[in-house]
């Protein structure tokens, strides 16, 4: 009876010393998996941003320079073309979020758009961003800067509301434009489908004048008959 104790014990101690040693392994491999998600996530809102922000920024390397700097409140340089030269800012706000890079940068484009400068310079977006002057063909507008603004406790709809913008309409500009195009295609659908329940209908009536015209020549020949054998 011992022994057999005994070698309970020994296989409960090596069962407890198993799970102590998978517990840890286990957790770990969650926490991987976990923080690659995490990655994997942050890598595609980066790219996102940067395909989106590219044309405005001037080149894929000064959004992605922006975008970088604005996440982790560091020092940017940009880099004009041809005869621009290049401007360094240090963003006024620290660090942001993506979703406020995001907002961040869109209120920059609408603020530089209603002077009438879609291609920013370098010098000008650091103006829209951090504060400053900025000339376009027609006239000379110094601009409070949205990150300026924001640092100094304005939310980011007051910024948009200082702007005379919405700031959903214009954070989710890409999204409506996606809307239209969904909504075009659902149209697009509908004619289909409303053109094709019309056939329908034309081919169920004209199947049902048929019928009715067959019933009364039919039912009309069919009582001559009759009047005929009387």
């Amino acid at each position: 009876m011992v022994p057999t104790l005994k070698a309970a014990r020994r296989v409960l101690v090596a069962g407890m010393t198993a799970w102590g040693m998978l517990a840890p392994w286990q957790m770990l491999h969650a926490q991987t998996s976990s923080t690659t998600t995490t990655a994997t996530k942050s890598t595609a809102a980066n790219t996102k941003l940067v395909a989106e922000y590219t044309p405005w920024a001037g080149s894929k390397a000064n959004a992605t320079a922006l975008i970088t700097s604005l996440q982790t409140g560091s020092t940017v340089t940009l880099t004009g073309s041809g005869t621009t030269s290049s401007t360094s800012f240090t963003p006024s706000t620290g660090k942001l979020g993506n979703g406020e890079v995001n907002i961040a940068l869109s209120l920059a484009k609408a603020s530089l758009a209603q002077q009438g400068i879609t291609n920013p310079t370098p010098a000008q977006l650091s103006a829209a961003l951090n504060g400053g002057v900025v000339t376009s063909p027609t006239s000379t507008t110094s601009l409070a800067g949205v990150l300026t603004q924001r640092q100094s406790g304005s939310g980011w709809g007051e910024i948009a509301h200082s702007l005379g913008i919405k700031l959903g309409a214009v954070v989710s500009a890409s999204k409506t434009d996606k809307s239209k195009a969904g909504a075009s295609r659902e149209d697009h659908a509908g004619h289909h489908a409303g053109k094709t329940g019309h056939d329908t209908g034309r081919d169920e009536n004209a199947g049902s004048n048929r019928s009715t015209s067959g019933s009364g020549h039919g039912g009309g020949h069919g009582g001559g008959g009759g009047g005929s054998k009387k």
